[in-house]
């Protein structure tokens, strides 16, 4: 009962009358998917509460733009992350987590589908830029919203009985691909907007486009800060539905740009000396509070009896913006660059998971893991069938890393991006990782590099020369899977220069 109150009282957030519903046509992939997600409830039906009351729940927090050093148990000599610190040293801390893209929006479709973004068709942030005038390529007609055909994490889990919610960011399309349309009960903040105009109420004026959807009416008054303000619904989120198996996707604004933290926060990381080359207060203090958000969603789980019986995913959309600002946003060093780029800095993130009774408290696991693994793990975890978890999505499930396996079979992870980004600083490119060798193509040069991240993790030694056979091998199995996804390549310009 709490939680139906619960999701009629926030109805107002959602766009949608409650009950309403909104069928979607069926496609071959998503047949695949229902028929063995149907397969694994059935079982539950008969076996009432107990069964739901075995079910986990689902903590999922994304944070913004966060790189892969931003917090002190990810190395960081700057930042203060206490609660950050307390949860990886309760649960797993991945080493070489990779964003499925350098950028948002893509990122956030294959974490809701276990699909490559490629696969999607949703390759950049939404609406992404245009083309330079000069470029040598113009852009595909790519997807600017994740299509109602594809089966998201949060409809897998409903047909699973729980309740969803999503609480902040969402950037996957305009009104008709809201949340609440994509399999959640609950949406609160989250719209077709990438950043806010403030993180301070009422979020940008009334005439501002980027204004974070519902909460300027809904406010709590001058200074309500986002971040505390996306943790207070999650954290009446939680307690309305204790009684039943839950998801919660908390996907924070923070650390996105425009920078704005607590101006006593600000003040207190401008008497620390910088490190590492991080010295940002600004960004210090928005960190702060996405820490203390994590502390007061963990501390809420331990009251009310939950932690023992809940999942928690901590990760980030995509690399550092290490180039932005005076001083740079963030350093992701050792990596190279960051957000939007194709080097270590601008794919690899933070990733942090506890699943008690699987995961060892304070172990780290150095295999690579995608976004798109996301959603196969999740439901092996709650139940769903192992094998067939890993064959109805492009990502694989990493549960036996969590019980402490070292290693899965041969991993490859592939990226794609046919746009270009910030002001054209970035261009088309896609990579390839097999093992510890990577490749990088990029389209508006015609140039291929090649590296060893055992051997040289900041990608400063290019061995495409020097190991022509290990650049073939890859850039032939680039182009497989190219094909195999069915990738939008950026389209060659008749004349380069109109």
């Amino acid at each position: 009962m709490r939680t139906a109150a619960y999701l009629a009282s926030f109805s107002v957030f959602s766009g949608q009358p409650q009950g309403e519903t909104h069928p979607k046509p069926e496609i071959r992939r998503k047949l695949v998917v229902w028929c063995w997600m149907l397969a694994s409830v059935l079982p539950a039906f008969g076996s009432g509460v107990h069964a739901a009351a075995t079910k986990p729940n689902i903590v999922f927090i994304l944070i913004d733009d966060m790189g892969w050093t931003d917090g002190g148990c990810f190395g960081s000599k700057y930042y203060r992350t206490p609660n950050l610190d307390t949860l990886a040293a309760s649960g797993m801390r991945f080493t070489q987590a990779y964003a499925a893209c350098a950028v948002c929006s893509p990122t956030r479709s294959a974490i809701m589908t276990g699909n490559y973004p490629a696969r999607l068709h949703i390759t950049d942030w939404i609406p992404g830029e245009k083309a330079p005038k000069n470029s040598r390529y113009r852009l595909p007609d790519w997807q600017q919203h994740l299509p109602l055909e594809e089966t998201t994490i949060a409809e897998a889990l409903k047909q699973r009985g729980y309740a969803t919610a999503s609480i902040g960011k969402w950037h996957l399309g305009g009104p008709e691909f809201f949340p609440q349309h994509q399999g959640f009960d609950i949406n609160i903040a989250g719209g077709d907007i990438g950043q806010p105009a403030s993180y301070f109420w009422p979020y940008g004026e009334t005439n501002t486009s980027h204004r974070v959807p519902g909460l300027a009416e809904q406010g709590g008054g001058k200074g309500e800060y986002l971040t505390d303000r996306l943790t207070e619904e999650a954290l009446k989120f939680i307690t309305a539905s204790r009684d039943r198996p839950f998801y919660l996707y908390l996907a924070h604004y923070a650390v996105h740009a425009p920078l704005m933290g607590k101006d006593e926060e600000v003040e207190e990381f401008r008497q620390i000396p910088g490190a590492n080359g991080q010295s940002n207060a600004v960004y210090a203090a928005m960190l702060k509070s996405v820490d203390e958000s994590v502390g007061r969603v963990l501390k809420k789980l331990e009251e009310l009896g939950l932690a023992d019986h809940t999942i928690v995913v901590f990760t980030s959309d995509n690399g550092g913006a290490v180039h932005f600002g005076q001083p740079p946003t963030t350093c992701n060093a050792p990596l190279r660059l960051g957000k939007g780029f194709a080097y270590e800095g601008g794919l690899r993130v933070p990733l942090i998971v506890k699943a008690p009774g699987v995961t060892r408290a304070g172990s780290t696991c150095d295999w690579p893991v995608s976004s798109i693994d996301h959603f196969p793990t999740l439901l092996e975890l709650v139940g769903a069938d192992k094998a067939a978890s890993r064959t109805a999505v492009d990502g694989v499930s990493f549960v036996p890393l969590l019980r402490g396996k070292a290693s899965l079979p041969r991993r490859e992870l592939f990226w794609h991006y046919p746009h270009y980004w910030n002001g054209g600083k970035v261009s088309p490119y896609s990579v390839a990782r097999v093992g510890d060798w990577k490749l990088i193509r990029f389209y508006e040069t015609g140039q291929e590099e090649l590296y060893n991240l055992h051997d040289d993790l900041s990608e400063r030694r290019d061995l495409a020369s020097s190991e022509p056979r290990k650049r073939r091998e890859l850039a032939q199995r680039l182009d497989i899977w190219l094909k195999e996804v069915g990738a939008q390549m950026p389209i060659p310009r008749p004349d380069p220069a109109h």
